[in-house]
C-alpha cells in the first residue's frame, strides 16, 4: 500500500515544477540591446524621397522606427539584428542623421549614420550647341544641382558618356562631348539626386563638319596647271578632294584641319572657284575660292632697296623683281603700303607704312597672282635711332653661352657682332637683346648691336671674353721686353704660375724660371720692380699685378730660353 501511494505522488510533483517554470518564463522580459548604426549605403539620395538604403549596425532587432533627420522614412523592412532596409522619405536638401529605434531605445548620432539630400540637377543652356560627329568639343553646360567632386556628376550625350567632364560649381560644369552620329540629342545631367529632365535648353546637334575656304596662296596660276596651291579654311579633317572650275585637282594633301596643298588641275584660262569635298559636305563659294588661270606670270620680288624703314614708315622703297604690269597691291608684312608707283613690269615705287619692329616680307598682288616671300622680299622695321649698348652678362663664356644685353634702341636688330663674328639673337625689345655667343670668336672682343638704323658704338662695359684664347710670349735668356695681353689686373703671382679661375690648362707655369720683372712708372719716373718668391718682403716688390697693355722686362734663369702661355685678357 505504502508503495502505491509514491508512485502516485511523483508524477505529480514533476507537474508542480514545470508549471513554476513556464510562469518564470511569461514574466521575465526578454533582453534587448539598444540600437546602434555603424554605416548606410548609399549615403546620398534625391531629395524627392525613394532612395532605398541599407542601414548596418548592432541591435536592430524589434526595430519600431527609421527617422532621416525628424522625417520617418516612407518604409523600413528585411530587419535582423546587424541590418534593416529603409526607403528615405522626401526631404529638403542637406545631410541628415539616420536614427534606428527599438524598444530599448535610440541610436546615437554618429559620423558613418549621414545621409545627404541632393536636389535633382536641371540644364539651363549649353555652349556650343552643336558639334562634329567625331567628339571631341568641350561643351559648357549651365543649370543647377550639380555636385562637386570627382564621379559625383556625370553626362550623357544622346546615351553616349562623357568621359571627361569637369564641375566647376553646382551651377557650371564642363564636359567632353564623345563621338556619335550625326542628329540632335539630349544633354543629361545625373547626380545622386537624379537626372536631370529633357528640355529645349539641352539640345546638342551633331553634325559632320562642313569644310570651309578662307584663302588660296597663290590664287593664281597658268592654264598648264601644276601650281602647287594652299588651301587655308576649316573642317577639312577627313576631306576627299578639291576641284578648280569643276575639274578635279591632282596630289591632294591633307596637312591639318586648317591647311590643304593641292596642284592646280589643267583648265582653260579665266577666274574659278575652288571647291573642298568633305564628310560633311562640300565647301560654298565666296570671293576667297577664287583662283585665276592666266597666261600672265606671276609676280617675283628680287630685291628691295632700301632694305629698313623706320617703325613710323615713310620710306620711299623700290621694288624690283618681275611679272608686276597691272600690280593692284603692294603690302609690308600684310599692311598696304601707300601710294605704290608700277613703273614697269620689273620695277615698282612704294612708300612703307608704319608697322611693328621686326622682319616682313614685301608681298606684289597682280591679276595673275601673289608673289611669294622669299629672300629677297625681306624688309626690316626697327628704331629711328642708332642702339646704345650699356651692360652685357655675363661677360665671360665660351661658345654657346647666352647672353643678355642691356641698352636701348634695339628694335628691329638684325645682329649682334661679337668682334667681327655675327650672331641671330633669339630675343629682342627695345632694351635688351638676348643672344648666343657664336662660334668662331676668341679672347676679349667688343659686342655691338646692328639695327636698321645703324651699329652700336663699342664701350667699355660691352667687352665679352672668351676664355681658353692664349696668348704665347718667348722669353729669352737674360732681359725680355713683353707688352702683357692677358687678364687686367691679375696677381702677378697667378699669372707666373698659370693659375686661372677656372682652370684653364693652356696656361703654363714659368714661376721657376722668371727671377724678376721691372715696369716704368712714368709718374714718379723710376723703374718699379717683381721679384717671385718675395712677396712677403717689405719693400722688396713695387708692383703685385700685371696690367693690360703695359710693358715688363722680363728676367729669367737657366740656359735656354722660355715658353710662357697665358690666357688672353
Amino acid at each position: 500500500m505504502q508503495q502505491a501511494h509514491l508512485s502516485r505522488r511523483v508524477p505529480g510533483g514533476l507537474a508542480l515544477l514545470a508549471a513554476l517554470i513556464l510562469a518564470l518564463l511569461v514574466v521575465t522580459p526578454a533582453f534587448a540591446a539598444t540600437p546602434a548604426v555603424t554605416s548606410i549605403a548609399p549615403s546620398s539620395g534625391s531629395s524627392a524621397g525613394g532612395t532605398a538604403i541599407t542601414i548596418t549596425g548592432t541591435g536592430l532587432t524589434g526595430t519600431t522606427a527609421v527617422k532621416f533627420g525628424t522625417v520617418d522614412a516612407t518604409s523600413f523592412a528585411n530587419v535582423t539584428d546587424t541590418t534593416v532596409t529603409a526607403v528615405a522619405p522626401a526631404h529638403v536638401a542637406g545631410a541628415v542623421n539616420v536614427i534606428v529605434t527599438n524598444a530599448d531605445g535610440s541610436s546615437a548620432i554618429v559620423v558613418g549614420d549621414l545621409f545627404t539630400f541632393v536636389d535633382s540637377p536641371t540644364v539651363t543652356g549649353i555652349l556650343p550647341i552643336n558639334g562634329s560627329t567625331g567628339g571631341g568639343d568641350v561643351v559648357t553646360i549651365a543649370g543647377t544641382g550639380f555636385v562637386l567632386g570627382t564621379g559625383n556628376t556625370t553626362v550623357t550625350f544622346g546615351g553616349v558618356a562623357s568621359t571627361s567632364v569637369a564641375v566647376a560649381s553646382t551651377t557650371q560644369l564642363t564636359a567632353l562631348a564623345p563621338p556619335h552620329a550625326a542628329g540632335a540629342v539630349d544633354i543629361r545631367v545625373t547626380t545622386a539626386g537624379g537626372t536631370s529632365p529633357n528640355g529645349v535648353a539641352d539640345n546638342f546637334t551633331y553634325a559632320s563638319a562642313i569644310p570651309v575656304i578662307t584663302a588660296l596662296s597663290p590664287a593664281a596660276g597658268t592654264p598648264a596647271g601644276g601650281t602647287v596651291v594652299t588651301i587655308t579654311g576649316s573642317g577639312f579633317t577627313g576631306a576627299t578632294g578639291a576641284s578648280f572650275g569643276g575639274v578635279t585637282a591632282t596630289g591632294f594633301i591633307v596637312d591639318t584641319d586648317t591647311q590643304i596643298r593641292v596642284a592646280s588641275p589643267v583648265h582653260v584660262a579665266g577666274i574659278v572657284d575652288v571647291v573642298v569635298n568633305g564628310p560633311g559636305g562640300a565647301s560654298v563659294t565666296d570671293t576667297a575660292t577664287k583662283y585665276t588661270y592666266t597666261n600672265a606670270a606671276i609676280p617675283v620680288v628680287t630685291a628691295v632697296n632700301p632694305v629698313s624703314s623706320p617703325i613710323t614708315g615713310g620710306t620711299v622703297v623700290s621694288i624690283t623683281g618681275t611679272g608686276f604690269t597691272g600690280a593692284t597691291s603692294v603690302t609690308f608684312g600684310g599692311t598696304a603700303a601707300t601710294t605704290p608707283s608700277v613703273l614697269s613690269d620689273t620695277s615698282i615705287l612704294a612708300t612703307a607704312p608704319a608697322h611693328a619692329a621686326g622682319i616682313v616680307d614685301v608681298i606684289v598682288t597682280t591679276p595673275a597672282g601673289v608673289s611669294v616671300a622669299a629672300t629677297g622680299s625681306k624688309f626690316t622695321y626697327g628704331s629711328a635711332t642708332l642702339p646704345v649698348v650699356t651692360t652685357i652678362s655675363p661677360t665671360t663664356g665660351g661658345t654657346g653661352t647666352v647672353v643678355t644685353i642691356t641698352g636701348t634702341g634695339f628694335t628691329g636688330a638684325t645682329a649682334v657682332m661679337f668682334g667681327t663674328i655675327s650672331a641671330t639673337p633669339t630675343s629682342v625689345s627695345d632694351t635688351q637683346i638676348v643672344v648666343t655667343a657664336p662660334t668662331g670668336a676668341s679672347g676679349a672682343v667688343d659686342v655691338t648691336v646692328v639695327t636698321p638704323a645703324g651699329t652700336s658704338a663699342v664701350v667699355t662695359l660691352g667687352k665679352f671674353t672668351f676664355p681658353g684664347s692664349t696668348n704665347t710670349y718667348t722669353l729669352s735668356i737674360r732681359w725680355s721686353l713683353l707688352v702683357w695681353q692677358g687678364k687686367n689686373g691679375i696677381s702677378a703671382t697667378a699669372a707666373l704660375k698659370g693659375i686661372e679661375t677656372p682652370d684653364n690648362p693652356a696656361t703654363n707655369d714659368v714661376s721657376t724660371r722668371v727671377t724678376a720683372m721691372y715696369s716704368w712708372n712714368a709718374g714718379g719716373q723710376k723703374w718699379d720692380g717683381f721679384f717671385p718668391g718675395s712677396e712677403n718682403i717689405p719693400g722688396a716688390n713695387d708692383f703685385t699685378t700685371l696690367s693690360k697693355g703695359v710693358a715688363y722686362w722680363t728676367a729669367i734663369n737657366g740656359s735656354s730660353a722660355a715658353t710662357w702661355t697665358i690666357e688672353q685678357g
